[in-house]
């Protein structure tokens, strides 16, 4: 049940940084005309930066060192990172899929890889 609750946190928590994720890709996207990779990886980090102290104190209660614990929350957002870039690279070289649609499924995809890095990783007990 704990692990039901804390994905259930997870997710409420993934929710607000994805829309910081998506509104700083999409801003950049359309009125910037930043390159739809380089969007990706600024709304990308700008949505972990946001999620990380509520994950930490919310969804799994850490109160170890933040300062350790950031780095392997980055270190699991950046090989979530990588793996998502070339999936929507992907998408959108291979498929031909609209950018902001390919994005959005590359966030499900790496909502899970997330989820796993973090709380076996990261804020383990």
């Amino acid at each position: 049940m704990q692990v039901a609750k804390q994905f259930s946190k997870f997710i409420f928590v993934g929710l607000f940084s994805t829309a910081v994720n998506y509104l700083c890709f999409w801003l950049l996207l359309d009125f910037l005309h930043i390159n739809y990779q380089l969007a990706f990886v600024s709304g990308y980090m700008t949505g972990v930066l946001a999620g990380f102290t509520l994950n930490k104190q919310w969804t799994f209660k850490a109160n170890g060192k933040t300062k350790g614990e950031i780095f392997k929350y980055c270190g699991v957002y950046i090989v979530s990172l990588i793996l998502g870039g070339l999936f929507l690279r992907s998408l959108v070289e291979g498929l031909s899929l609209d950018p902001k649609i390919a994005n959005i499924i590359v966030i499900g995809f790496t909502t899970v890889t997330n989820f796993a890095g973090i709380k076996f990783l990261v804020f383990k007990k």
